[in-house]
């Protein structure tokens, strides 16, 4: 290798004593005292390397470096264009972020190969443009300017500086000149994205992607048959949607059949943009939005009831003895994951979600919490629930409707599969799925051989057990460790429900929750002091309620939320929509005094205080609106009138005779015969 070392051509030192051996370290040191070796820069310090000068070596030393390391002229001239290449960031930036217009990037060796191109015409132009450079490093004759540039380029170590530049000193000029001219865009090719070197044209493509998503999902080699057959005439291609022909002319290339390879269809098939269309469509929706759609990522809530989650699901793993299954409702927390709703029923309806707010409302409301912030329900039962219980702002701040189909946007989905294959597994035999990828989830049935031919043995048991084996293992699900002990260190899935409530849930009110989904009785108030529901009396919370009614109306409409046991504590009730007041159940005592207990006290006390206010308010309204009044009949007026004789003349009656006309008389009584 050669370099200039203080403006005089030399070699590295090491290559006498070291690399080459022509002499050891000794004599090599007496030679540069002597001054048989020059050497042009000490290799004192670290990293430092000693050179001699190629001039002064011996002649039989110069033969060796022409046979180890080459001309010192040409590689002379390599050096110093060396020099002036740095790197180009800008190119870099400009050919890495290049995209062709099917959207592909280059590859890397492309990038760093035109990104080097650059760099070595950037290094010609700062020798071009350097004082004094040009001529010192190239000569002075400009008509061998190109060729010893030209000649520079050609003897740059490929190894080091990986590019592409024409070998010819012309070609080499146009090069440099467009570069000028067009900076970084000149190593872009002008026909790139240009369909004209393609065999396999865009209709060809079409045609290959629309016979292969055919609903029979042909494989790769029956597309190939039936594109030869379309070429050939043996069949013909519509468009199900238009019903139009394809023309087989479209396929043609130079008056002839565009014919493709059984493994070029199969590459075709396989790009990228391809299979997604492919895949949409040969295996639905579905299965694309859950393997090939892009997803939001979520993260979970600080505080537990900011969002609850609900989904239906059926038992698979014990069925009743008719074969049918039993159908669930769960309703889980977000942040915690403890189930605290759930309802069962022999089908999926209304009730069965209904039945779980309740059990969700009912620990709730044991727990002395309010109302969850936000509910995310699905279209499927709930949608008829739109415009009452789940209008955001009815009863729930916020309600998120999933979209249908997209079961990996209910957070409920996947805390339903962590109760399957959790607490589910451990004491069923039957959980899982036929089709699952793991062994250990993957079920098994064994056939009946009977004359139906289509029986399988599976796990019975009664409808009450079923819900029984549920119920108990909602309790051990709600009691494991909550799957992040990282923050919740110790605490099972209850633990942190109960631990981290929102501070900020909306209060209660029950009795708008009972109108939504309360039962509901009509019955009617009755000595102005109760109403009856379920052959149970409910007071009224005092006997001012009784204004609030309509004229001559004493009919209501009773909502209650019943206990686990069934026991109705409060009665809410409604007149024309309109909430009147709660109801509680009508106080009572023992008749025989000797017996009170303490209950009876209280019941006796509250009895008699529901009647001073009853008989306070009468009074009340009697004084203020009834008076103690009496009629006096007024005596009737005497008119002294004086009667007056009026005389009058009595006017003397005058009578006129009409003239008598025989014939006429004559000719009428004919007519009359």
């Amino acid at each position: 290798m050669y370099q200039y070392q203080n403006n005089i051509l030399s070699i590295p030192a090491r290559l006498l004593y070291k690399d080459w051996a022509l002499m050891s370290y000794d004599s090599y040191l007496k030679n540069c005292i002597r001054g048989k070796l020059v050497r042009t820069k000490e290799g004192r310090g670290k990293d430092n390397e000693a050179w001699v000068s190629f001039h002064d070596l011996s002649p039989i030393y110069k033969e060796i470096c022409f046979a180890r390391i080459g001309d010192p002229k040409e590689v002379l001239v390599v050096n110093l264009l060396e020099e002036y290449i740095v790197p180009d960031i800008e190119a870099t930036k400009f050919f890495t972020r290049h995209r062709t217009p099917s959207g592909k990037s280059l590859s890397s060796e492309k990038q760093r190969e035109k990104a080097t191109n650059c760099m070595i015409l950037n290094a010609i132009t700062s020798i071009f443009t350097e004082k004094g450079v040009l001529a010192k490093k190239f000569g002075k004759q400009k008509t061998k300017i190109w060729e010893r540039v030209s000649e520079s380029v050609n003897a740059i170590n490929t190894d080091k500086w990986q590019c592409s530049l024409p070998n010819n000193p012309r070609s080499l000029k146009r090069r440099y000149d467009k570069y000028l001219k067009e900076s970084y865009g000149a190593f872009i090719h002008g026909g790139e994205g240009s369909i004209n070197s393609r065999r396999v044209t865009a209709d060809v493509e079409s045609l290959i992607v629309s016979l292969y998503c055919l609903p029979s999902k042909p494989y790769s080699s029956v597309v190939h048959d039936l594109y030869l057959q379309f070429l050939g005439g043996a069949i013909e291609v519509v468009d199900y949607k238009t019903g139009e022909i394809f023309n087989r002319e479209d396929f043609y290339v130079n008056e002839s059949p565009v014919e493709i390879s059984e493994s070029t269809i199969w590459n075709y098939i396989n790009l990228p943009r391809n299979q997604l269309l492919i895949k949409k469509y040969r295996n639905g929706a579905y299965d694309f939005n859950h393997k090939q759609r892009p997803h939001v990522n979520r993260t979970a809530p600080n505080y537990s009831m900011s969002k609850i989650t609900l989904d239906d699901r059926d038992i698979m793993h014990t069925k009743l003895h008719n074969g049918k299954r039993v159908m669930a409702y769960y309703a889980f927390d977000d942040l915690s994951g403890a189930m605290i709703g759930i309802s069962h029923s022999l089908e999926k309806n209304h009730d069965l979600y209904l039945d779980c707010i309740r059990d969700m409302f009912r620990f709730t409301s044991n727990k002395g919490l309010g109302v969850p912030m936000q509910m995310e329900v699905e279209h499927h039962l709930v949608s008829d629930f739109k415009d009452g219980l789940m209008k955001a702002g009815n009863i729930f701040p916020f309600v998120r409707w999933c979209n249908p189909t997209n079961s990996q946007e209910k957070y409920a989905e996947r805390l339903i599969g962590t109760k399957k294959y959790g607490v589910e597994k451990n004491n069923n035999q039957g959980v899982g799925r036929f089709y699952a990828r793991g062994d250990s989830n993957r079920t098994t049935s064994q056939k009946i051989f009977d004359a139906e031919n289509n029986n399988y043995k599976f796990s019975k048991e009664t409808y009450k057990v079923i819900v029984a084996n549920d119920l108990q293992e909602q309790l051990e699900y709600n009691n494991q460790l909550h799957p992040n002990q990282k923050k919740y260190q110790g605490m099972s899935r209850m633990d942190v429900f109960i631990h981290h409530v929102n501070p900020d849930l909306p209060q209660l009110d029950r009795g708008q929750l009972a109108k939504y989904i309360g039962f509901k009785t009509q019955t009617s108030i009755r000595r102005s002091q109760y109403v009856t529901v379920q052959y149970e009396k409910f007071q009224l919370e005092n006997p001012a309620v009784l204004n609030q009614l309509a004229s001559n109306n004493y009919n209501v409409d009773a909502y209650y939320l019943p206990t686990e046991t069934n026991e109705i504590n409060e009665v809410f009730i409604y007149q024309n929509d309109l909430f009147i007041c709660e109801c509680q159940p009508v106080p009572t005592f023992n008749r025989a005094n000797a017996e009170w207990t303490d209950k009876d006290v209280q019941g006796y006390q509250d009895a008699t205080k529901y009647i001073s206010q009853f008989d306070k308010m009468v009074k009340t309204d009697t004084e203020q609106q009834l008076r103690r009044v009496a009629i006096i009949k007024n005596d009737m007026p005497i008119i002294d009138v004086t009667p007056e004789i009026v005389k009058t003349v009595a006017k003397i009656e005058e009578f006129e005779y009409e003239a008598f006309d025989e014939v006429s008389e004559r000719n009428n009584a004919i007519d009359d015969l």
